[in-house]
């Protein structure tokens, strides 16, 4: 009888766990066949081309007028060409002082890159030598995706006797001699000379406008990204079009990190998180504009999953604690661009283009597995404030220009605060 009973048990108990089997089966098959349904999958690049609707242009060096200054765009070109869909530009404001930062910068970024500088007077022929040292000294990535631009004031022409300017850059230099750059001191430039002010604004726009490219990120020339950068944002943009559609108002935001003198830039996020755990990384300007460069939920930024691709971390608009934000972003040709009238010496020169993209409700998309590392050194404080006071003051006057200019045109948003 104890042994009839027992294997009717042993049934019973043999039968359920068949009956959970496939019950568990039956799930799992469910959640595989709905998951397989909801992967999206990439455009080819044709669909991607269509989608951006976007046309090739060539890089032909022209003089143009810009308000008033006169651009040498494409002054000293890229030797590569790329299609509009490609890839993503780099685009940087600078001048010849801050060139020494294009050659870890290609590096890291191997892509095309677009960059502005500001050469007035003997300026402009300062500049000139050290591009050619660059260009033939230097990383060969250099000469392969790197384009100049150069500009000036029309007040500030620079002259040659002999030479018409068009014709004036050599492609040339003896690598034997010291970099350029390093044999010239600040008070010696022009623009040091005659007291002119830093147009950094017309370098943004000159540099984002002459591109061959529908993504740019502009950046500064200081401001080094993580490698591969530019491959995985186009795969993750390529599987999420809808981000960047023609009605879509959305741009994606790297967080920003400077590191103390003498530290490697961190090649990954583990590397980066290691940096922040011992101190020699922080959060960009931190203490002296920790809201300016802070992401939302930073510390979770910082302990989430590192993967292979990107992803979005977290969307947020430049409103309540964010609306001190001015971040740095990939974003389209359709955005607004930086008002000229800034300078780099007053401060506060990317607030108005962060303020303008709150007005029209832009969303800013954070990213998960990508930064922005500053040239090695941490300021301890803003010496150009204390410097340019009287710059200061007339950058804050234009900036409530700006601010009633806005809501002038948008209506009135009290959630958008230009600057603090």
């Amino acid at each position: 009888m104890y042994i009839l009973k027992s294997r009717s048990t042993y049934s019973q108990a043999f039968i359920f766990s068949i009956i959970l089997l496939i019950t568990l089966l039956l799930v799992l098959d469910w959640k595989v066949h709905r998951d397989v349904h909801n992967v999206k999958s990439k455009l080819t690049e044709q669909q991607w081309r269509q989608f951006l609707h976007c046309q090739d242009t060539a890089l032909e060096k022209s003089v143009d007028t810009h308000g008033s200054y006169m651009v040498f765009k494409n002054f000293v070109r890229a030797n590569r060409n790329f299609m509009c869909h490609e890839t993503i530009t780099l685009t940087a404001p600078g001048d010849y002082r801050f060139l020494d930062n294009v050659i870890q910068l290609v590096d890291r970024w191997d892509g095309p890159m677009s960059i502005a500088i500001h050469a007035p007077g003997f300026d402009f022929l300062n500049t000139l030598k050290c591009i050619a040292y660059l260009r033939n000294c230097k990383n060969e990535k250099i000469k392969e995706l790197v384009t100049f631009h150069l500009f000036f004031e029309y007040n500030h022409m620079p002259f040659h006797q002999s030479i018409p300017l068009i014709n004036i850059y050599e492609d040339t230099y003896n690598c034997s001699q010291p970099p350029p750059y390093e044999t010239m001191r600040d008070e010696d430039m022009y623009k040091s000379k005659q007291n002119l002010t830093y147009p950094i604004n017309v370098a943004r726009n000159i540099a984002k406008l002459t591109v061959q490219t529908h993504l740019v990120f502009p950046l500064d020339v200081e401001l080094y990204p993580t490698k591969h950068f530019i491959q995985k944002f186009m795969d993750f943009i390529m599987i999420n079009p809808e981000y960047i559609g023609p009605l879509s108002k959305n741009v994606f935001v790297l967080p920003i990190f400077e590191i103390l003198e003498g530290q490697k830039v961190p090649e990954t996020k583990k590397d980066l998180r290691r940096m922040l755990e011992d101190k020699t990384a922080i959060i960009f300007h931190q203490g002296l504009c920790t809201p300016c460069h802070r992401i939302p939920r930073n510390k979770e930024w910082i302990q989430a999953n590192v993967s292979e691709g990107l992803d979005v971390f977290t969307d947020t608009k430049r409103t309540g604690s964010q609306r001190f934000w001015e971040p740095f972003f990939v974003c389209t040709q359709k955005e607004p661009l930086w008002d000229e009238r800034l300078n780099w010496e007053g401060q506060g020169n990317k607030m108005c283009q962060a303020y303008h993209l709150c007005m029209l409700d832009y969303s800013f998309l954070v990213l998960d597995n990508a930064f922005l590392i500053h040239k090695p050194g941490v300021k301890k404080k803003k010496v150009q404030i204390l410097k340019h006071q009287d710059e200061l003051r007339k950058n804050n006057r234009i900036l409530k220009m700006i601010t009633k200019e806005l809501r002038s045109v948008y209506g009135p948003n009290d959630r958008c605060i230009i600057h603090q």
